[in-house]
């Protein structure tokens, strides 16, 4: 597969970067860092697919010459990296803690269990939050011991106000928050997805696994019978528009060869993500040369669906875009990963509730602006904020 605009080799040399593991890579690496490359747009586009970790630990082990300031600015992202992600750790455990003393059920995801599952170390993965899902009965009550734990919420910001956040909970799938002395993020998780018909089994009760994140430390997670799917899904209702993702579903695929990517595929397609999936180990088996059997690639690029997905992603990701960052998650250049998740599922129900979503405005909702009864008219009021914002006729902020 060829994008409609060629990749640079800056671009290329960032994914062999983001392959895994580290004795493949290394090699691919080298054969990426030919001569004349521009290292300024190497470190924009390090800096756009945040894949800092990734690109500083590369570069290094393959023997890669870096001029500086990229060399020192590698270095000190990289030592950055990991001291947030060990203060994380931290954060995590006297958390989770919290919770458990409240009675209150909880997992962790993405982040820090997914760097350990992946590659082997905390290190390296740059995640910007921790992510925590409770049951959404419990999330207004959790968002409570956020503040009592010493952070301050900024989504949503002072439109909904303290005692409006429960409600909030109930109609965005998130809240975040972050603290003033640690720097660390927290997002607090009613659900999993934006739209919980795109894979319904995300949920609090669904298999889980304990993942040690340091010595003596370990986290709930999400068990492989929802990673894989989840990783889809997400990636997928994101068209993946950085590589960051890719590259996490990518390194734990290359612990199991091509048998096991096709099996998690065959897995994805039973919870009805197998379009997530498919575009996934297509854009992988590209950018990242997951292996894959030529077979099953030919299966996978034999549906039409499949090929349009991966478009869509490769012009939110790449191309112009490679070292450049969108305006926002609203802004007009996102709209081809806007109307590729229309394609996610086949059902009507989902598409139905996918454009509900994309048009309604939770800030409404918690607030309850519209008299009681009139509760319809959010999504047809946030539709038109959202086609103002496409079209140019509205700021893209609030």
């Amino acid at each position: 597969m060829q994008a409609s605009d060629p990749p640079s080799p800056e671009f290329l040399l960032v994914c062999a970067c983001c392959q895994w593991p580290r004795d493949k890579r290394d090699a691919a690496v080298r054969a990426a860092a030919v001569p004349g490359l521009d290292w300024e747009r190497v470190r924009r586009i390090t800096r756009r697919q945040r894949v800092w970790g990734l690109v500083a630990d590369a570069l290094r082990s393959a023997g890669v010459a870096v001029p500086e300031p990229l060399h020192t600015k590698l270095q000190q992202r990289g030592a950055d990296i990991a001291r947030q992600n060990l203060s994380a750790v931290a954060e995590t455990a006297r958390l989770g803690a919290m919770l458990d003393a409240a009675g209150i059920d909880w997992l962790t995801f993405k982040g820090l269990p997914l760097g350990i599952q992946a590659y082997g170390t905390v290190a390296i993965k740059m995640a910007n939050d921790i992510d925590i899902l409770v049951p959404a009965a419990d999330a207004g009550r959790t968002c409570a011991l956020m503040a009592e734990a010493g952070y301050m919420r900024f989504s949503p910001g002072p439109d909904v106000s303290d005692e409006q956040v429960a409600a909030w909970m109930l109609v965005s799938k998130e809240s975040g928050w972050k603290h003033p002395q640690l720097g660390l993020i927290v997002e607090v998780h009613g659900r999993l997805m934006a739209n919980s018909a795109l894979l319904p089994e995300a949920a609090i009760g669904a298999p889980r696994r304990d993942v040690e994140i340091a010595r003596g430390i370990s986290v709930p997670t999400m068990g492989d019978a929802l990673l894989y799917p989840y990783l889809f899904a997400h990636g997928a209702h994101h068209a993946w528009f950085r590589i960051k993702w890719l590259a996490d579903v990518a390194a734990l695929l290359s612990q199991e060869g091509p048998a096991g990517a096709e099996k998690r595929y065959r897995e994805s397609v039973a919870l009805g993500v197998g379009r997530c999936a498919a575009q996934g180990l297509l854009l992988a088996h590209e950018m990242l040369a997951l292996p894959l059997a030529p077979e099953f690639v030919r299966e996978l690029e034999g549906k039409a669906v499949h090929r349009r997905l991966v478009r869509a992603a490769r012009a939110v990701m790449a191309g112009r875009f490679e070292a450049r960052e969108h305006a926002g998650p609203h802004a007009r250049s996102m709209l081809p990963a806007v109307l590729a998740s229309l394609l996610l599922r086949r059902e009507p129900g989902y598409k139905w509730r996918e454009i509900a979503s994309l048009a309604s405005n939770p800030v409404d909702r918690a607030t309850g602006r519209l008299p009681k009864g009139l509760g319809f008219l959010y999504p047809v009021l946030g539709g038109l904020r959202w086609s103002g914002r496409n079209l140019g006729l509205v700021g893209k902020k609030r």
